[in-house]
């Protein structure tokens, strides 16, 4: 492939990947938008639930956890006399001033996960355009189905794995538009956190890059335009597997 064909098939990747990115990120705000002022968390740890009773609004602790002492009735003897207050229980009161040594514990706050894009080309081998029959066919054959954005995806119930998309920009690949359309090639990207395992879905996008590829006379390029050997892939695994381990 000539460099003007190598420097359009990259632009096109770049922007169906942001058109994609900002598309998640829109989804993201909007499932969030009922609640604006409530930040979602994780579900509470037993020992962090523990910790709830320090924001109730029932309670009145001071900044050192401490809450303000009961009033008790005093009580009296025979004689008339009052009695003193009794001990704490478990030992004798503790002395005025030692409360202030305690700290209300505190929770670590959670580094916010990072994304990680991994994405791979398909070109044909004499750098000619494949046909949008060819392609949808090779998509349909390795059970991609066809969704959101008007893009093919891998599917793990209702959140995509990776995605497939024309290398032409805006990428759509639409099935009614199959007898006329055509392209250079495919590009296949994956945002990570997913629905999946890293380790599974980097190997199942892998393995469907070659199929797709062998289907379409083609070859597999990373993202850097050179050829996907066995050594690159098996690179490129190790990578995703060190990410996972890291986030």
């Amino acid at each position: 492939m000539s460099p003007l064909q190598w420097a359009l098939l990259i632009f096109g990747v770049v922007a169906v990947v942001a058109v994609y990115l900002y598309s998640r990120r829109d989804r993201r705000a909007m499932e969030g938008s009922s609640e604006p002022d409530e930040p979602l968390l994780p579900p509470a740890r037993a020992k962090d639930r523990q910790l709830d009773i320090f924001n109730s609004e029932n309670q009145q602790f001071d900044e050192f956890g401490v809450g303000k002492p009961r009033r008790v009735a005093p009580s009296f003897d025979a004689a008339g006399n009052e009695m003193p207050a009794p001990a704490a229980e478990g030992g004798a009161a503790a002395p005025i001033g030692a409360a202030s040594a305690r700290k209300t514990p505190t929770v670590a706050p959670r580094a916010p996960v990072s994304e990680k894009i991994v994405s791979l080309l398909i070109a044909e081998r004499e750098g000619t355009h494949i046909l949008g029959g060819q392609i949808h066919d090779a998509l349909r054959a390795q059970r991609l189905e066809f969704g959101a954005r008007q893009i093919y995806h891998r599917m793990l119930g209702t959140e995509p794995v990776f995605s497939v998309a024309s290398l032409l920009k805006p990428g759509h690949l639409d099935p009614a538009q199959a007898d006329s359309f055509s392209t250079p090639g495919l590009t296949l990207f994956m945002v990570l956190p997913g629905p999946q395992k890293p380790a599974e879905a980097i190997k199942d996008m892998l393995t469907t890059a070659e199929r797709l590829a062998r289907a379409l006379n083609a070859e597999v390029y990373d993202s850097k335009r050179k050829p996907l050997s066995p050594g690159a892939a098996r690179n490129l695994q190790l990578e995703v597997e060190a990410w996972a381990a890291n986030g």
